[in-house]
């Protein structure tokens, strides 16, 4: 896993002032969902990084440690920091996020998302650690599965990304149309990194707790009930078309969502060898291919826009 950065340059081309253009894709209402999904995609990695506090303490100098899951958590503090500028701009006429007990950045509307599922999973750790339990702590267990799963849809979403918007030539045709080049790049680096970490939050919670995360029960309680993103990201993308002035029904934002049941299987795991090719592939193709285009692409916008 790498710790890759989002050059300076991405956020001049984004353009967070009154020139700033939402259609990064050429799908209007797509183009949407990805904004609303950046604010799930911030808050989430925050409640991750809060729970590694705890990993620190209960998993640290165990037979249960893992390496990789700081750099893990590393990669998504870069992400938080990275989508924290473009969401604050969106939501530049409110007052800044607040900071809650168990959370650093809360959204006014992420706010019943905060009291439903971050603080009540944290203020358990916390019980049960005073009565001395670590491990065994039911809420640490929960809190660590809800990672895996909040992961294994990033993961899905990005192979959908990818799949859809750069793979088989796409991404030149995507270049053209975009109205926003450091949006579309901050996409791709936030999803190839979700890919390539994919596993490490599944692999913590089955090595530590001795049982499959993705098993027959877990799959049908996910196709069966509201998973973490779907309601929320629709949620959050109303808010965004109502800041960008833009009219979208849920109809729509819902159409342009993965169908649950392609995302997971029974017993999945990104280190399955077609899945593990498939990423390998994709994050391969974002270092050594699209990257560079998209970076190019971005340098060439900035120097057009000086000479004019």
């Amino acid at each position: 896993m790498k710790l890759r950065i989002v050059p300076k340059e991405v956020f001049e081309v984004m353009d967070l002032n009154g020139q700033f253009n939402y259609h990064w894709s050429p799908d209007a209402v797509f183009s949407l969902v990805g904004l609303g999904t950046s604010y799930l995609l911030e808050f989430f990695e925050f409640y991750g990084d809060a729970i590694s506090k705890y990993y620190d303490r209960f998993v640290k100098n165990s037979a249960f440690e893992d390496d990789r899951f700081h750099t893990f958590i590393s990669q998504e503090r870069r992400h938080a920091a990275a989508h924290k500028m473009l969401n604050l701009f969106m939501t530049k006429k409110y007052l800044p996020p607040a900071r809650e007990k168990y959370h650093p950045r809360v959204y006014d509307f992420m706010y019943p998302t905060y009291k439903e599922f971050v603080e009540p999973i944290i203020a358990g750790i916390e019980g049960d650690a005073a009565k001395g339990m670590t491990l065994d702590s039911p809420h640490f267990r929960e809190a660590l599965k809800s990672i895996a799963i909040f992961e294994t849809e990033v993961c899905m979403a990005a192979f959908s990304f990818f799949e859809n918007l750069f793979d088989k030539g796409k991404i030149t045709h995507i270049i053209n149309q975009s109205q926003n080049l450091g949006v579309l790049y901050l996409f791709g680096y936030h999803y190839a990194e979700e890919m390539e970490h994919c596993h490490v939050s599944i692999e913590t919670y089955e090595t530590i707790y001795g049982e499959k995360l993705w098993t027959q029960k877990e799959v049908d309680d996910y196709l069966n009930n509201a998973d973490i993103l779907t309601r929320r990201i629709i949620n959050a993308t109303l808010f965004v078309a109502r800041e960008l002035g833009a009219d979208v029904s849920v109809r729509q934002i819902a159409f342009r969502l993965p169908a649950k049941n392609r995302m997971v299987a029974v017993g999945f795991n990104a280190n399955d060898p077609q899945i593990n090719s498939k990423i390998h592939y994709f994050v391969e193709k974002w270092d050594s291919e699209w990257e560079p285009l998209l970076r190019a692409k971005i340098l060439e916008e900035i120097k057009r826009r000086r000479a004019a």
